[in-house]
């Protein structure tokens, strides 16, 4: 008897419904692989049948099925608009019970774009817009990581909505849109003065610095030029400023936006002391450290806090190209020596390393391409220490530097 009620409320069979619910003891909450009638009927938008089935007063309205969902949450998840009110007009209707992740129907409702059931559960007060997954991601959240912007602008018309609530990892709604690059729906929340843009998450990474390390060079004009506060120099738990970001990541667009950009502090060290012109040299971002070097506020000397110095540190990593420039900036260049090692010392001896003495994130290739290019290095020290006008000058030569403006350097620093 049970089996045929469920048949029917999976097939729509509405006067078979009829006739079996008038039997009064069959078991109208029976569930097959754990789905009741009822939830059948609602995941299927049979609205007579859900009708009939909550005029019966044995219903278990908020019987959940597959996944931990009830009957509410599968109306609104499968956007079954007559079913949905008229589970909302009965007051045994849990509005708020989530699945199994800790989806609520106005989590599954937003996260989906469904914009008329997000109107409609914003209009009933029961609804706890702000209830978070198990993860602590709320509607408001999932709205901006999908780049739902009409959801979006429902939410943000409702005083309810709590539009700084973080995840548990810290990353908030705007912080989320930042790093997803959705630039209309950042432009949307700087435009509310309750959301907090510059609130980092659990490791201090600020909206700002996740846009510049992303790339989003739009969100990065925009907010640089938006009116609000926005802090461009807040540093991450390790010291890791936006500036260091855009340099580590090789972004030269970016760089070149906060370069010009007086607020940015250009320098910024790290915890270990490593600068953003360090980083760049570190890494062989060759574009970027000719960028720097042309910035009289670049500080190019300062070493980090065991005492590597951007010289030092391109030479053992054999960043020969770096090196040139370096040499023929026409600025005071820190040789000093680490560990007693000169660059020379390093250049020669990682030159000269062994396959088991390479770097344990080097490929054989790059092992061996690191060896070719610190050999390099090593001729032109060697040259630069038996003639050093005459090599600067042919560097520059060979760089394109040759012009008036490095002829003018060239006599200035090295006659």
């Amino acid at each position: 008897m049970e089996e045929k009620l469920w048949n029917a409320c999976s097939d729509g069979n509405v006067e078979e419904v009829i006739e079996l619910l008038q039997n009064e003891q069959i078991n109208i909450n029976w569930d097959d692989l754990g789905a009741t009638p009822f939830y059948i009927a609602c995941e299927n938008g049979f609205t007579e049948i859900v009708k009939l089935l909550l005029n019966n007063k044995q219903i278990d309205i908020n019987k959940i099925g597959e996944d931990e969902a009830t009957p509410f949450l599968i109306a609104c998840q499968e956007v079954y608009i007559e079913v949905v009110k008229l589970l909302l007009n009965d007051s045994r209707i849990d509005v708020n019970k989530a699945n199994d992740d800790g989806s609520t129907p106005f989590l599954c409702a937003c996260q989906n774009e469904n914009i008329e059931i997000v109107k409609l559960l914003l209009n009933d007060s029961r609804v706890d817009l702000n209830k978070a997954r198990i993860n602590g991601e709320t509607s408001l959240y999932l709205a901006c990581q999908k780049g739902h912007i009409e959801v979006m602008k429902l939410l943000l018309n409702d005083k309810r909505v709590d539009v700084n609530k973080a995840n548990d990892d810290g990353f908030t709604p705007f912080w989320k849109a930042c790093q997803e690059g959705h630039i209309e729906i950042v432009k949307l929340l700087l435009s509310d003065i309750r959301v907090d843009i510059n609130q980092p998450n659990n490791d201090g990474e600020t909206p700002f610095l996740i846009v510049c390390q992303e790339g989003h060079i739009e969100i990065v004009k925009y907010m640089l030029s938006c009116g609000r506060e926005i802090d461009t120099n807040k540093s991450t738990n390790d010291g890791i400023t936006p500036f260091y970001i855009a340099c580590e990541f090789g972004i030269l667009e970016i760089v070149k936006l906060l370069l010009n950009d007086e607020r940015v502090d250009i320098n910024k060290p790290n915890n270990d002391g490593v600068t953003p012109f360090y980083i760049a040299c570190v890494l062989g971002h060759i574009e970027i450290v000719k960028l720097l070097l042309n910035d009289n506020k670049i500080d190019i000397t300062k070493a980090r806090n065991d005492g590597w110095t951007p010289f030092l540190i391109a030479c053992y990593e054999g960043h020969i190209e770096i090196m040139k420039y370096l040499l023929v900036c026409g600025r005071e260049i820190d040789i000093n020596k680490k560990d007693g090692k000169t660059g020379l010392d390093w250049a020669r001896e990682r030159g000269r390393e062994e396959m088991n003495e390479m770097d344990e994130w080097e490929s054989e290739e790059e092992f061996q391409e690191r060896k070719r290019e610190c050999g390099k290095i090593v001729e032109l020290i060697e040259s630069l220490e038996r003639n050093p006008i005459e090599t600067r000058y042919q560097l520059g030569i060979q760089l394109g530097l040759a012009g008036n403006s490095f002829l003018f350097i060239y006599l200035f620093y090295f006659f």
